[in-house]
């Protein structure tokens, strides 16, 4: 295999990988080689898979699932002796094009920082509400001159149904089909989560688009799928837009 970067985006349910190959034309979708995803308790196992792959030539990762994970990742690289050390996304006060409005840089997510800077190469000076919906859905605002305005946090689907289930005595928190008008509980706690998801979207859509001319949507995550057929609002859709923005900065170093 030619000369390759590897992005690993660690979150709170997953780690996802992938193998790119540096190029100045196109993004992350465009130049990926190899790409998969482990659950974190299944990172040890991932040393086997990679071994298969010559060292990569840059390693960028973005981490938000604590130190432990952390260290776990660091032993999978131990696979490639020889390898770069990684660069650990840490949000800065300007990086790739954005600015970081949060008044200390770095408490902001490195996955929400990736996110964001993905997002800018995608879509250039235009005017961005960014949404990435995993364990936690985020939904973010990109000004058309890169300014990171705020955003905000919520639990995700996911999260929704097992805060039901744990803080209930009868409700589950899995199963059930999405329906407008639900005749069993398990469709009604389904259908519940996910307009719930789409009305928050759906409503900070509206108070931006209110003030911001031709703002776009970009919706990317794990759990999307789950979000986007209840959406009423236009928008774009990304597989992984947290890659996409590491790929920007494995660029830019």
């Amino acid at each position: 295999m030619r000369d390759f970067h590897l992005l690993i985006d660690v979150g709170n349910t997953f780690l996802k990988w992938g193998l790119f190959q540096p190029s100045a034309a196109g993004g992350a979708r465009e130049n990926r080689l190899e790409s998969g995803h482990a659950l974190l308790e299944e990172i040890p196992a991932l040393p086997a898979q990679f071994a298969k792959y010559p060292a990569p030539s840059r390693i960028v990762i973005s981490n938000v699932a604590g130190t432990r994970v952390r260290a776990a990742t660091i032993r999978v690289l131990e696979v490639w002796p020889d390898a770069p050390a990684p660069y650990w996304l840490v949000p800065q006060a300007e990086q790739c094009g954005v600015k970081n409005s949060y008044r200390n840089p770095a408490q902001l997510g490195a996955d929400r920082w990736a996110a964001l800077i993905g997002a800018r190469w995608l879509l250039g000076p235009r005017a961005a509400m960014v949404v990435v919906c995993g364990t936690a859905t985020t939904i973010d605002f990109l000004s058309a001159d890169g300014v990171f305005k705020g955003g905000t946090i919520m639990p995700g689907v996911g999260l929704m149904l097992r805060s039901l289930h744990e803080g209930t005595a009868a409700l589950p928190d899995q199963g059930g089909e999405f329906d407008e008008y639900p005749t069993q509980t398990v469709d009604a706690i389904a259908s519940g989560c996910q307009h719930a998801q789409a009305g928050a979207i759906e409503r900070m859509y509206a108070h931006e688009a209110s003030h911001v001319r031709d703002l776009t949507c970009l919706v990317s995550g794990g759990a999307a799928r789950a979000v986007t057929p209840r959406l009423a609002i236009p928008f774009q859709y990304h597989e992984n837009l947290v890659l996409e923005g590491l790929y920007r900065v494995s660029m830019s170093l």
